[in-house]
């Protein structure tokens, strides 16, 4: 089984996060998986947009996997920060449209891989959204905080991070977490057609409108 998949459905990139044994934790299996996703994602130079969802329903991701950064040793775990800024810092400077449907649980890693996403949709009915990194007392690098930084409501991204407080689809979307919390029949089927409408958009335009929205965190990653 693959930690994750790609498909094109309808010209629009669908990558599904597919380890419902861990909730899609990030290790290095998955980390690996990533970049080999990002690395075909990179070669496109036509109109398109990526979805990233999960085949599990009940969690989208639940960040690191800790047995495996329990297993690490100090030097080991500025390695692990340093690939996780890597990975969802191409995420973050994509240039095709990216949208996070998430299906569930959207915890600590999950969160910031969520945040770096251009727009997000989550299930309504079900699953947390919370940077828990105060609980489990992991503080966020000064790149993750910038990729956090990236929602647009600041006073909520200073609360979540400083209470690791959990909040469902529907709060997320009052808070500006996501744009849209839908049932689950519903969830996928618009973030398909979100995708279409960003299809629709000149590839160039949007790579640099993007860059210029994600400006200080294209400085710190290129840095």
């Amino acid at each position: 089984m693959s930690e994750l998949e790609i498909e094109k459905k309808d010209g629009i990139f669908v990558v599904t996060l597919n380890n419902p044994s861990t909730g899609n934790a990030i290790n290095t299996d998955s980390l690996s998986a990533h970049r080999e996703i990002l690395a075909e994602l990179e070669t496109i130079k036509e109109n398109s947009a990526v979805v990233i969802t999960s085949s599990d329903p009940k969690s989208w991701c639940v960040g690191l996997d800790f047995e495996w950064i329990q297993a690490q040793s100090a030097e080991e775990f500025e390695g692990t920060f340093r690939e996780l800024e890597e990975v969802f810092g191409r995420w973050a400077l994509l240039a095709l449209p990216t949208i996070a449907c998430v299906t569930g649980h959207c915890i600590a890693g999950g969160a910031f891989l969520a945040s770096v996403m251009d727009f997000r949709m989550m299930r309504a009915d079900r699953g947390w959204f919370a940077f828990t990194e105060i609980d489990v007392k992991i503080p966020p690098s000064p790149i993750l905080y910038l990729m956090a930084d990236l929602f647009p409501n600041k006073q909520a991204v200073r609360e979540l991070l400083l209470t690791g407080r959990k909040i469902g689809g529907e709060e997320a979307q009052k808070l500006g977490m996501m744009d849209e919390s839908h049932l689950p029949e519903k969830l996928m089927p618009r973030a398909l057609e979100v995708a279409q409408e960003l299809a629709s958009k000149d590839f160039k335009t949007y790579r640099t409108i993007k860059h210029l929205l994600k400006q200080d965190l294209v400085k710190q990653l290129q840095h």
